[in-house]
């Protein structure tokens, strides 16, 4: 019986192939062009087709699987119920999902619906409710720091507790390797301190020696230029959603789950920008 890693063409998805292969276990990557994936992999990972808004692929996706690595993906007509179920009747023994820190506040959002949407389907989970992304600096925030040495994000002056998604991954793993232990909890996944991006800025300025400022826009200057930018709106009202509880002051909050899981510190936010400082510079 294999893993099935969803998600692999974005940050995180490709971080828990790397964590699962560098720990010899058994697992195949869902994507949606197979050909691509070979071309670009080669024969480094098992690629599988899987779009969650075509109901017709998700049997050969899940065929031989008993525990899955599962992302809620971006698109539209998702499918995610019609997946679970199907996940079920194959007889998925466990299901890791990767949720939102506060999720439990937040009954708009995706992950609250679907975190109990596994449950009722009586999948065993475990469920890894993760901060802030380190790696968003190098994902929609790219550009602007690339481009115009600037952090333009309407986050305001508050604090959120980053995490790198390569910490997400060695929790999945951990999850996914002794799922008896893990069963049917829910884990918190933040760094060790709460940064606002002013301080972000200071310390990205530091390691890449380039002078980047945090310009802090209101949710209006920044819809404003991001369509001006040709961006689609509503991608750019999910960036405002993203950042509207950090700048409401409600995103700083830390915990020590992975600690407590790994017997490691977690990933600071230095040693991150140091890591993939190549990618801006």
């Amino acid at each position: 019986m294999k893993i099935l890693v969803t998600g692999f063409n974005g940050k995180v998805g490709y971080e828990v192939a790397r964590k699962l292969k560098e720990n010899k276990m058994s697992f195949k990557c869902a994507v949606r062009n197979v050909e691509r994936s070979i071309v670009k992999y080669g024969e480094k990972y098992e690629f599988v087709h899987l779009d969650f808004s075509m109901p017709d692929s998700f049997s050969e996706a899940l065929l031989g699987v008993d525990k899955i690595f599962l992302m809620y993906p971006p698109g539209d007509n998702i499918q995610f119920e019609l997946f679970i179920q199907k996940a079920k009747e194959t007889g998925v023994k466990h299901i890791v999902y990767l949720s939102l820190k506060d999720v439990k506040f937040m009954p708009f959002v995706h992950h609250y619906k679907n975190e109990k949407l596994i449950k009722r389907y009586s999948i065993p989970y475990t469920f890894l409710r993760a901060g802030y992304f380190m790696q968003n600096l190098q994902d929609f925030l790219y550009h602007e720091i690339k481009e115009r040495q600037r952090i333009f994000v309407p986050a305001g002056k508050g604090k959120t507790s980053f995490v790198d998604v390569r910490d997400i991954a060695e929790m999945t793993m951990i999850a996914l390797k002794d799922t008896e232990k893990h069963t049917n909890k829910k884990y918190v996944i933040t760094g060790e301190e709460a940064y606002d991006f002013y301080e972000v800025a200071e310390i990205m300025s530091d390691v890449l020696s380039v002078d980047i400022k945090y310009t802090i826009p209101t949710a209006k200057e920044f819809k404003e230029y991001m369509v001006s930018k040709g961006e689609n709106l509503e991608f750019i009202n999910v960036v405002v959603g993203v950042h509207f509880p950090t700048k409401l002051g409600l995103a700083k909050g830390i915990k020590h789950d992975f600690v407590k899981i790994t017997n490691k510190r977690p990933t600071n936010i230095r040693t991150y920008i140091e890591d993939y400082k190549d990618k801006w510079y």
